[in-house]
This record gives structure tokens, sequence and C-alpha cells, in this order.
């Protein structure tokens, strides 16, 4: 008996079909986001006034970061200097790269990295060196931001055959700042926050640290004015 196999004349259409669809989609569907934040007020001193801060020059220091995620100092101060900017109250920020500069130039360098190890070591600013710090940015207060956790993960929802289509990137970020008056070495007020971004695209579409830092900084400083 003779068998005859002929390929499906409907497939090679299916499969272009798909092809086609996969490509329209991935040129014409913008990016879908899911954000979700959580703060909480951990400390305000009894005799912090928000009307205080107004006009006067803050400084942001280096950030304290948890291990392995050294590299992204520089984008957590840099990012609270920038939610602070521009944020709608009168007040002069100090940025981090300025603040570095008028330490050094004061020859504050051993000290400052002094006090900074000690912080990690106890939670301690040393009242000393914090109001030497404090004279040489002419601030009274300066804020200290830290991060404990920061990850990101990536996975396929949605492929035709072998062609990935939607893809969801997760973003996770913990961040907690402190305000210290540099005269009395008091923690005047803190807060911390967790933010979870979930972010699905068709394309490689990666949302930099820093527009997701500024966004969680943003909610927290709003308790920063109340």
């Amino acid at each position: 008996m003779r068998c005859d196999r002929r390929p499906r004349a409907g497939l090679p259409a299916l499969v272009l079909a798909l092809a086609v669809m996969a490509l329209w989609l991935t040129g014409c569907v913008g990016a879908f986001k899911q954000w979700g934040e959580e703060t909480s007020l951990v400390t305000k001193s009894p005799s912090y006034d928000p009307a205080k801060l107004e006009h006067e020059r803050l400084g942001v220091l280096s950030a304290v970061v948890g291990f392995g995620l050294e590299g992204y100092s520089l984008q957590v101060s840099r990012s609270l200097s920038t939610a602070l900017d521009q944020s709608d109250h009168a007040i002069q920020v100090i940025s981090p790269a300025e603040a570095l500069s008028k330490v050094n130039g004061a020859g504050l360098a051993t000290e400052y990295s002094a006090m900074m190890s000690m912080y990690v070591r106890s939670g301690i600013l040393n009242q000393a060196t914090l109001e030497k710090v404090g004279q040489a940015l002419h601030a009274r207060y300066v804020f200290l931001p830290t991060m404990a956790a920061f990850s990101q993960a990536m996975s396929g929802r949605l492929s035709f055959f072998g062609l990935r289509v939607f893809q969801t990137r997760i973003s996770m970020l913990r961040l907690s700042v402190q305000l210290w008056d540099t005269r009395t070495g008091e923690i005047v007020w803190e807060s911390s926050g967790e933010a979870t971004l979930a972010n699905e695209d068709v394309r490689e579409f990666r949302i930099p640290f820093e527009e997701i830092a500024q966004r969680l900084w943003r909610r927290m400083l709003l308790d920063l004015w109340t």
C-alpha cells in the first residue's frame, strides 16, 4: 500500500501568521507597569518641626548599602538628592558630590570615613565629627540614606515557536533614610519603605535604578513635611 504524505498547506500559513502577529505585538504594544509600595514612619523626634526645614540647607551624605550592593551607593544618594530637589518646598539641597567635596576640602576625609565606618557597626554618627561636617556644609541637618535590598528578576510569559513575546521584569527595592541634627547629634526624623515594580513588555525594556528609587523616595518624603 502506498502512503503519500504531503505537507499540509495550512501549516506554513499558520506559522507565518503567528510570526507576523508576534512582530506586530513587539512593535505596537508598550510597557505595562504595576507598582506597589509600602512606607512606614519609624521615628519623629518630639522636637521635630517640619517648618524649621524651610529655607534651610540640607546635606545628603554618602549612602550606606547592604553587602554586595556597594556599586549602588552613589545612585542611592543621588536619587534622594534629586527627589528632594524636585519637592515643592523651599529648601537648598547639597548634593552628595558637593557634600563630599566640602568635607574633603575641610580636611575631614579621615574623620568622615571613620564616622561612616562606625555607623555601619553601631548605627551611630559620631556627634563631634557630625558637627564638623555640618559646619563644613553650612547645614544644620543632613540626610543619611541606606539601601537594604535591591533585586531584579525576569521571566518569559508567552512565546511562539521559541520566540519570546512577553516578558516580566520584577524589581524590588528597600530603602531607609534618617535626618540628623548636626549640632546635637540627634536623629530628628527617619522613614523606611519598600517598593515592588512589575514591568511587562514585549521588548527588552529596562527601567533605570534611579527612576525606581526616586519614585519611592518621593513617597517616603511626604512624611517629612507633616
